[in-house]
């Protein structure tokens, strides 16, 4: 596993995290948004933030490209995991490994626009523990069948969790410190539901949870998703009973607690 780091720092005020495999085609445009975004922008250019782009092992050209842009910012990390498991596996590498009092991983398609950082930065620091992005699932999705599916999925996950979100999948949440640490260690799910896991952890743990709806979400081409209704349905109903079975024994509460 290793490490590509830029320049020592004291704890930033935000770390960015962003899972990048086989991210070829807008990864390089992502992170000079993200910098014109990050340099511009009234709230941010007056913080302390890294940028941290976790990159498992590809056939493509991700890591060239972001080594090609890391002098965009002033703290940049590019992580190397090693080979593929799961987006899971590399979002909690990164949110393990970020070093900031807040946290927030986003997909490397900027599908949730930029401007929502400040709302959900703010939110963090008004005490919330958790803040997540939410989308009207039967209505962002190209594929109506697949908008019933997760909205279907959400549902039953609401039973699963014992907590009711609208909208469970959206890749834009936002921790504290406490919550990134606690949340992340206790993952098990390293494929497509660990954000369904992250927030039943969050969950367990009694943490403050805040959701805000992404009315402006982006469908974004290129999807890296390429499992059919049948992969997903099987995959679905694995990892639902693992959370359940987690949480009803306990996997998910914080080991210093009591």
């Amino acid at each position: 596993m290793k490490l590509l780091k830029t320049s020592a720092q004291k704890q930033p005020d935000l770390s960015i995290v962003i899972p990048a495999y086989c991210e070829e085609r807008r990864i390089g445009r992502t992170l000079d948004e993200l910098a014109v975004f990050l340099q511009r922008d009234g709230f941010f250019k007056l913080k302390d933030v890294e940028v941290l782009v976790v990159a498992a092992d590809a056939p493509d050209k991700t890591r060239a490209i972001v080594r090609a842009k890391q002098g965009l910012f002033k703290h940049f990390q590019l992580l190397q995991p090693g080979p593929c498991v799961g987006k899971g596996r590399n979002v909690q590498y990164g949110m393990l490994r970020a070093s900031g009092m807040i946290a927030v991983f986003m997909d490397a398609d900027l599908a949730t626009p930029l401007h929502h950082l400040q709302t959900f930065y703010e939110a963090c620091t008004d005490g919330n523990d958790v803040v997540i992005g939410t989308r009207n699932l039967l209505t962002y999705r190209s594929n109506v069948m697949r908008g019933v599916f997760a909205s279907v999925g959400n549902l039953l996950y609401r039973v699963a969790s014992g907590l009711w979100i609208e909208d469970t999948q959206c890749g834009f949440k936002l921790f504290n410190e406490r919550a990134r640490k606690l949340c992340f260690s206790k993952l098990t799910i390293f494929g497509w539901g660990f954000d369904l896991e992250v927030l039943a952890i969050a969950q367990a743990n009694g943490l403050r949870l805040k959701p805000f709806r992404i009315d402006d979400y982006k469908h974004m081409p290129f999807s890296t998703h390429t499992e059919g209704i049948m992969q997903i349905t099987a995959r679905t109903v694995r990892d639902f009973g693992q959370i359940m079975i987690n949480r009803l024994s306990g996997v998910y509460l914080d080991d210093r607690e009591g």
